[in-house]
C-alpha cells in the first residue's frame, strides 16, 4: 500500500527536497564568494551640556541635542566638507553613499559608521568625519544649543569585512531552500500521477498484478531475470481463470511504447519452452514490430494477417515458422487505411477460432488502447487480455482509461503485467543461470532492451 502519510512523502520525495536544498545552499556559497568585500567602522561623537548645569533635565536634554545632531550631520552641506577635508576625488553623494548616523538611545552618543572595500579609507571617512563636525557644531551649533561635541572614540582599523556574510547567507538560503524543498515535494506528490511501483499500481486499480519484469541489464544474471519474470507470467496465466483454459490472449497497453510487443515474443518463446504450440500475431495495424522480434533480420512477410481479413488467403497461408520450435508467427500484412473496420469484419470475429486449431495458444499484438478502437474490438475475439504497465512511463490516467475502454466493451481482463519494475530485482533470479546452462535465443532475450 502506498503511504502518504508525511514522512512517507518526504522519503518518497527526497531527491526533490535534497535537490532544491542543494541549489539554494550552494547558489548562497557562490554568490557570496563573488559579492565585493565591504568593511565598516564607527567614529563616536559625545554630546554635553556646560558641566555648571549637569542635572536630569540637562542630561534628557543632550539627548534630545543628540538627536537633532543625527539629523544636522546627514547634511549634503556637512558631507560637501567630509569630501574637501578627504581631498582625495570623492564627491558629497559618495560620502553621503558611505556613511550613515545613528543616536544611542538613553544616552549622549552619536555614532558615525562609514564603509567602504578598502578598510583604511573606511577609518579615514569616519575620522573626517568626526573631525568636521566637531569642527562644523562648535562653529554654527554651539552658539544656539550650548551643547559640546567632542570625539568619545575614534575609528578604528576593521580587520574583518562586514558583509558578504558566508555563514549566514548559507544558513538562511539552507532554511528557505529546506522548507521550499519540502513544499514542493508535497506539491508534486498531489499532483505527480507518474506511477512508479506496484505498491502505485495495487492501491488505485481493482485488477491483480500478474508479474513484475525488471528492467534488462546487459549481465546474463539479468537476461536471466528478465526472462524469469516471463515465465512467472506464463505460469500465473495458469491460475488466474480459475481452471478455465486459455487459448487466445490479446496484449495491449495504454500508451505507446510500454513493451507490449516484448511481452508477446517473451510470453510465446516461454509457452513454446513448456512443449506448448504458440502462434503469436502481429495485429497491430499502425506500428507493427513483431515480426522484428521474433524473425529479425529478414524480409517483410506476405501474404500476412490483413490478407486473411479481407478473405484474400486462407488462414494456413499466413502461419509462417519462426525456426523455433513450437513457436509461429502471423505478420501483420499489407497496412489497411481503417484498421478497426477491417477488424471488425467477418473474418475478423471468427479468426482466433481459425487460429486456435492450429496452436495450444495464440498471442495477439495489439496497438495500444490510446490511439484508436483497435484494441477494443481484438479484446472481444480473446479469452483474455493482458494490459501492460510502464512504470516508468505510465500514469495514473493512461491505465485507467485504458481499464475503463476495456471495460466497456466487457473485455475478459486477466490482469496487469508490470514492466521495468526496479523492485524486481535481479539477484533473486541467479540461482536460475549458470554458465553451463540454456541461454536462449539471444534475440528474444535482448529484446527487454527495446521497445515496441
Amino acid at each position: 500500500m502506498r503511504n502518504d502519510t508525511p514522512l512517507g512523502v518526504i522519503w518518497r520525495r527526497k531527491w526533490t527536497i535534497l535537490a532544491t536544498f542543494l541549489i539554494f545552499a550552494g547558489s548562497a556559497a557562490i554568490v557570496s564568494k563573488t559579492l565585493e568585500k565591504v568593511y565598516d567602522t564607527d567614529s563616536t561623537l559625545l554630546i554635553s551640556l556646560p558641566a555648571e548645569t549637569q542635572s536630569f533635565d540637562s542630561v534628557q536634554a543632550a539627548q534630545t541635542v543628540a538627536r537633532s545632531y543625527a539629523d544636522i550631520i546627514d547634511s549634503p552641506n556637512v558631507a560637501q566638507l567630509v569630501a574637501a577635508r578627504l581631498a582625495d576625488g570623492t564627491t558629497r553623494g559618495e560620502v553621503l553613499e558611505a556613511t550613515s548616523f545613528e543616536p544611542i538611545p538613553e544616552t549622549q552618543v552619536l555614532k558615525i559608521t562609514a564603509e567602504d572595500p578598502d578598510p583604511a579609507r573606511a577609518k579615514a571617512i569616519a575620522d573626517a568625519y568626526a573631525d568636521v563636525f566637531i569642527d562644523y557644531a562648535d562653529r554654527e551649533l554651539a552658539d544656539t544649543t550650548k551643547a559640546e561635541v567632542s570625539l568619545a572614540d575614534a575609528a578604528p582599523l576593521p580587520i574583518t569585512p562586514a558583509r558578504p556574510k558566508p555563514t549566514l547567507y548559507v544558513l538562511l538560503a539552507s532554511i528557505v531552500g529546506l522548507a521550499l524543498g519540502v513544499g514542493l515535494a508535497f506539491l508534486r506528490d498531489r499532483v505527480d500521477r507518474r506511477l512508479r511501483t506496484s505498491e502505485d499500481v495495487e492501491s488505485r486499480f481493482d485488477a491483480p498484478v500478474l508479474a513484475r519484469v525488471p528492467r534488462r541489464g546487459r549481465s546474463e544474471s539479468s537476461i536471466a531475470a528478465f526472462r524469469e519474470a516471463h515465465r512467472i507470467l506464463r505460469t500465473n496465466l495458469q491460475f488466474a481463470t480459475g481452471g478455465r483454459p486459455l487459448q487466445s490472449i490479446a496484449v495491449t497497453s495504454g500508451g505507446e511504447s510500454e513493451g507490449k510487443t516484448t511481452t508477446v515474443a517473451q510470453l510465446a518463446l516461454s509457452s513454446a519452452e513448456v512443449g506448448l504450440k504458440a502462434i503469436v500475431v502481429e495485429a497491430d495495424f499502425r506500428r507493427p514490430a513483431l515480426q522484428n522480434e521474433v524473425i529479425p533480420d529478414q524480409e517483410l512477410l506476405h501474404p500476412g494477417f490483413s490478407n486473411y481479413l479481407v478473405e484474400a488467403v486462407d488462414i494456413e497461408r499466413i502461419i509462417y515458422p519462426t525456426g523455433r520450435p513450437g513457436l509461429e508467427l502471423v505478420p501483420a500484412g499489407p497496412l489497411p487505411p481503417s484498421p478497426s473496420a477491417l477488424l471488425e469484419s467477418r473474418r475478423g470475429r471468427t479468426a482466433m477460432s481459425a487460429l486456435s486449431s492450429h496452436a495450444d495458444v495464440v498471442i495477439v499484438d495489439c496497438p495500444p488502447l490510446s490511439v484508436g478502437a483497435d484494441a477494443s474490438v481484438i479484446s472481444g475475439w480473446v479469452d483474455g487480455v493482458i494490459l501492460v504497465v510502464d512504470l516508468h512511463s505510465s500514469t495514473d490516467d493512461t491505465v485507467r482509461s485504458a481499464l475503463r475502454q476495456l471495460e466497456a466493451v466487457q473485455a475478459p481482463v486477466i490482469g496487469l503485467l508490470l514492466n521495468r519494475d526496479s523492485r524486481a530485482e535481479v539477484r533473486k533470479y541467479e540461482y536460475y543461470h549458470s554458465d553451463n546452462g540454456q541461454k536462449g535465443d539471444s534475440r528474444l532475450a535482448k529484446a527487454g532492451s527495446r521497445k515496441d
